[in-house]
């Protein structure tokens, strides 16, 4: 489903694509993933130029030997070891800030996303897209995992006016200016299309295949899909109040101001006309007054801090959320004396 019209444009002779994946534990695939990753590029030489980015997310296992040793041999792979688990969003922006392409495709790499779409992917992208988002059209995973992500993708709709499918899965293209006006924090990688769509940019979908995965279980499993509905408290907020957030804060401190100042106004109404001692005989009232007061207080300066975070913090993009331990490359991967 297309939320605008693209513009047509003629594709450059070779375009560089930069394709981004994190892994984390999967010794048991990743070599058959970056096969098949070469095997589509292979294929496609003739318009694009590839990199691999792929990011080990601080594994425990034998994937980062695995990668490397691949690495040695591959010119257009990149290893980028980060010093410790990260996690999913981190990763992604760590191949994100490292890739050169003018298109970029984020993608899993444990073989549920199948790298034999990517010019699929690419084909769309220059069509005048911005962003093809995958779509999980028919997805294979138990119904524990697709209820949850099915109300999410509606609710995210509703928030955000995108009116695209699958706004939850990994494997979409990009290009990559889009990407420099977006910054990832948190496990926000599910809504790079939300922000892609709040900078102006033309988002389209595309059916994918889906299947469970092949082998092992999954590194980012149903819990941080829960945690989508705690992330979209903050997602409202985002496309509605981030760069003014006094005024959320300001209305609801208006509130709690407004219930005190009516409430007082029927305690010295029944103090003044019947004498009535309503500190004493309304007491609750009272307290109640004075906790609304203090409320409305406190929300109003935690809208002020707000308005200076969004001012002061993040303020270039410079602050980042992983750490990283080296970038390996064949290059350097040859002329190393370390074991791998």
């Amino acid at each position: 489903m297309m939320t605008n019209q693209p513009i047509l444009q003629s594709p450059s002779s070779v375009q560089k694509v930069s394709i981004v994946a994190p892994v984390y534990n999967e010794q048991g695939v990743i070599e058959s993933f970056i096969d098949r990753l070469r095997d589509v590029v292979v294929l496609h030489r003739d318009r694009f130029e590839f990199e691999i980015i792929l990011i080990d997310d601080g594994s425990r296992d034998g994937s980062l030997q695995i990668m490397k040793r691949i690495a040695r041999t591959e010119p257009m792979l990149r290893v980028i070891e980060l010093r410790r688990n990260s996690g999913q969003t981190a990763a992604l922006q760590a191949g994100i800030d490292n890739a050169t392409g003018e298109i970029v495709i984020t993608m899993d790499s444990d073989l549920q996303h199948f790298p034999e779409e990517i010019p699929a992917f690419l084909a769309k992208i220059n069509e005048g897209w911005d962003v093809v988002c995958g779509w999980r059209h028919q997805r294979q995973e138990n119904a524990l995992r697709r209820w949850p992500s099915r109300v999410a993708n509606k609710m995210l709709r509703k928030i955000s006016g995108l009116t695209i499918h699958d706004i939850g899965t990994t494997y979409r293209a990009y290009r990559a200016e889009v990407l420099r006006d977006i910054r990832l924090l948190g496990e926000n990688h599910r809504f790079v299309p939300i922000f892609a769509y709040k900078v102006g940019a033309r988002i389209t979908e595309l059916p994918i295949q889906n299947i469970v995965r092949p082998e092992g279980a999954s590194n980012y499993g149903i819990s941080r899909t829960m945690n989508v509905f705690f992330d979209m408290f903050f997602l409202y907020f985002f496309m509605r109040h981030v760069d003014r957030p006094i005024r959320v804060f300001g209305t609801l401190a208006t509130i709690c101001f407004g219930l005190a100042a009516l409430i007082s106004s029927a305690l010295l109404f029944l103090w003044l006309v019947y004498g009535i001692p309503v500190v004493r005989d309304h007491s609750g009232w009272f307290n109640l007054v004075i906790a609304l007061s203090l409320g409305g207080l406190q929300i109003l300066l935690t809208g002020i801090v707000m308005e200076m975070v969004a001012r002061l913090y993040y303020p270039g993009g410079e602050k980042v959320q992983y750490f990283v331990r080296k970038v390996w490359t064949a290059e350097n991967l040859s002329s190393s004396t370390q074991p791998t």
